[in-house]
């Protein structure tokens, strides 16, 4: 975990999930629009941007895999990850426990500037029930999941 001496370093993470994964798209632009002007809005250094298409709910989408690639170097390269929503790192629960477990790891702290959610070091069963709740929410989810 780095110091507090400096301004907030931030990566920003855009996906959009039906789109060619060839180009630029329209959604995955809008939403890092929107983070560009959050980050400003905080006087956050955007230090990194990355965006998937495409790639459904794989692990191995480029975007993400740059995300956790500069969230684990020895310091990490930056200190808060934004998202527009939580769904765009992942609608499997066990996936994006997975990527809380990383970042928190590193002490990036998440924030979903469309929802009232941002996790940090305590944050897995968090995020666990705000994910379902979101899913819920979608009606993608079933109690069970």
């Amino acid at each position: 975990m780095r110091s507090t001496i400096g301004p907030t370093r931030a990566f920003l993470y855009a996906r959009s999930n039906g789109e060619s994964q060839k180009a630029p798209t329209p959604i995955a632009d809008e939403q890092l629009l929107r983070l560009r002007e959050h980050a400003e809005d905080r006087s956050y250094v955007v230090v990194g941007e990355a965006r998937d298409a495409a790639h459904g709910n794989s692990s191995s989408r480029p975007g993400l895999n740059a995300v956790i690639g500069s969230a684990t170097c020895s310091p990490p390269d930056f200190d808060v990850l934004l998202v527009t929503d939580l769904m765009r790192l992942s609608r499997d629960v066990r996936l994006l426990g997975a990527i809380a477990r990383r970042l928190t790891s590193a002490g990036i702290r998440a924030v979903a500037i469309d929802g009232p959610f941002e996790w940090r070091e305590d944050g897995e069963q968090i995020l666990r029930t705000a994910v379902l709740n979101r899913l819920r929410e979608m009606g993608g989810c079933d109690e069970g999941d």
